[in-house]
């Protein structure tokens, strides 16, 4: 028998605290929850979970939220685009690790996720056979705006590649 993690707003939750307490400790980022807009200019980062409770997950974000992530974190200025996709991709990889951590306690059961894939532009999930959807807006204090993005399947992907791979595909 499966539980219903959606049924439970626990997932809401689980996803929110992930991400605050991700975003504090490892970069000291303070993430207001509320309704935004990305710009123009974003950034995103993905991947899958295969398991019993096959999902997605996007971390779409304004590049300047990770442009400043990666100069908090590497103690300097100037930072080259391989320095802000390394460091998204780390970060990312930290929340996933929260959330895998926070779906074991709510299902018992322990999905798996993939090598996050990094983007520059904005790539939102868009997949077959979606069976719930979780999206959360933030605001950074410096104007900086980030959405992550969790997607529960009726199915494990095929191939089990990140989002943007060819079984799934990106809309913006």
């Amino acid at each position: 028998m499966t539980v219903n993690i959606m049924a439970n707003c626990s997932l809401r939750h689980l996803l929110d605290c992930a991400i605050q307490e991700v975003s504090c400790r490892f970069g000291g980022l303070e993430l207001s929850q509320q309704e935004t807009e990305l710009s123009e200019d974003v950034c995103t980062v993905s991947t899958v979970f295969v398991g019993e409770h096959p999902s997605a997950v996007a971390l779409c974000a304004d590049r300047e939220v990770f442009v400043r992530l990666a100069q908090s974190i590497m103690g300097r200025a100037a930072v080259t685009p391989k320095d802000v996709e390394d460091v998204a991709k780390e970060y990312f990889n930290i929340i996933c690790g929260k959330i895998v951590a926070g779906l074991f306690e709510l299902t018992r059961t322990a999905p798996r996720f993939q090598i996050p894939r990094f983007t520059f532009g904005l790539c939102k999930p868009q997949m077959d056979g979606v069976d719930h959807q979780c999206v959360l807006n933030y605001q950074h204090a410096d104007h900086g705006s980030v959405q992550l993005i969790y997607m529960g399947l009726k199915q494990n992907p095929r191939d089990a590649n990140p989002i943007g791979a060819e079984s799934v595909g990106c809309m913006g």
